[in-house]
């Protein structure tokens, strides 16, 4: 490895689509890989996350794999370029892979860890062994030779039915822990705080509010928490904006007949648009005024 702490990406979080990252390792030295992944439309299965490309053979093997509650790990390895012509990016079955059952492997935060040596590797579910596969028996002396070899992992481009996010993949030496990299910088995400509000449900990342008559189901109040994705509260500056989207495709709600936008937000008796009125958090905290225009 060039160096002993290499990260990957610049932005906290980044869409799989725009996950793209060039990075030399040492397979026989050994390092680690890991990365939080949060996968939130899939509907069609099996569906590659991330893949490896090697610039010696013009190929481009899976590396992460979904399929239904399989996540799969494919060998950083020559074996799956002599498995694959040049320009190919089918994954023939014999190909040996590590499997982990994931029993809600959508829309929530999994942590991955993939441990590469010289003898095995190792798959990481949320800091826990999940799979190994030992590289003895997959030995071919017509690999390519030992030592640095460049590869670039990026996100899934092309398929439509993947979408998701990346956060705070790092390329790191064997000898760093990887439960230590699962709880040490653990997603953000923003939750109701329940004892504010009321005839709002929340499922999967949507706030539905439900009940009583439609006109009064309008204007709502609440308050909402920052937390990580253990459950506990962060402390953080940030500014949040409301927005109303439509739940099975996520797209913003158009304006109404009369150009007023969709959700407003209330401010010292004052609407605003939504989008227009950020609300900051304090101590993790933020309240919001809302009315749904249509």
């Amino acid at each position: 490895m060039s160096e002993n702490n290499q990260i990957i990406g610049e932005d906290d979080y980044i869409l799989l689509k725009d996950f793209k990252v060039e990075t030399e390792v040492d397979e026989e030295k050994g390092f680690i890989l890991c990365f939080w992944v949060y996968i939130f439309n899939s509907n069609a299965f099996p569906s590659t996350i991330l893949k490896q490309v090697y610039a010696e053979t013009n190929s481009s093997p899976p590396l992460l794999v979904l399929d239904e509650k399989t996540l799969m790990i494919f060998p950083l390895t020559c074996l799956l370029n002599e498995a694959l012509g040049p320009g190919n990016t089918d994954l023939p079955s014999e190909v040996p892979k590590v499997s982990a059952e994931i029993e809600h492997p959508q829309n929530n935060w999994i942590h991955v860890g993939y441990e590469v040596s010289s003898d095995f590797v190792r798959l990481y579910i949320n800091g826990e062994i999940a799979g190994e596969l030992h590289l003895s028996s997959l030995s071919n002396d017509n690999s390519m030779p030992n030592g640095s070899r460049k590869r670039t992992l990026i996100g899934i481009t092309g398929d439509s039915n993947l979408q998701g996010f990346i956060h705070d993949a790092k390329v790191l030496p064997s000898t760093l822990s990887i439960k230590e990299q699962y709880v040490k910088d653990p997603p953000l995400r923003l939750s109701i705080d329940e004892s504010s509000i009321s005839d709002i449900e929340e499922d999967n990342g949507f706030w539905n509010i439900v009940g009583g008559k439609a006109s009064c189901r309008r204007i709502f109040s609440l308050d909402v928490l920052l937390l990580n994705t253990f459950g506990q509260p962060v402390n953080k500056e940030l500014e949040v904006v409301a927005s109303l989207l439509y739940a099975h495709n996520w797209l913003p709600v158009e304006k109404t007949n009369d150009e007023e936008p969709p959700l407003l937000a209330s401010c010292d008796g004052i609407e605003f648009a939504s989008c227009d009125r950020p609300c900051k958090l304090s101590k993790g905290r933020a309240s919001f005024k809302l009315k749904i225009s249509k």
